[in-house]
């Protein structure tokens, strides 16, 4: 039980890093503020609710599994795809950003079910 918690805190730390990581591209790659923002928030709460109690943090982690597979699926407007078509480097950005999208949803669906685990028991 008690490394399954451990287990739980480790992986609330790397969820919780990788997507403030992920809004920091965001920043880097186009500018987004907002994205840094919102990426340190919820990254932050992830690791907050782990210390506090795993229910809390499953249930959080599933709503950014949620978040996050939506983006990956995500579809583009024939105006965007047209971008991509003309500009490499916006290609290579959304290609980024949707590796780091599929990354963050495996990620966010490990840690909730872990924290799941911990908190049956």
């Amino acid at each position: 039980m008690a490394q399954l918690a451990s287990l739980a805190l480790i992986g609330a730390w790397v969820d919780g890093l990788a997507i403030i990581a992920g809004g920091a591209y965001g920043f880097v790659a186009k500018g987004s503020k907002i994205s840094l923002i919102a990426s340190s928030i919820c990254g932050i709460v992830l690791i907050a609710l782990a210390q506090v109690r795993a229910l809390f943090c499953g249930i959080w982690a599933m709503l950014m599994f949620a978040m996050f597979a939506r983006k990956y699926m995500g579809r583009q407007s024939s105006e965007m795809q047209q971008k991509l078509l003309d500009d490499p480097a916006e290609r290579q950005i959304m290609q980024r950003s949707k590796a780091i999208m599929a990354t963050l949803t495996v990620l966010s669906l490990v840690e909730a079910g872990v924290c799941f685990a911990v908190a049956s028991k």
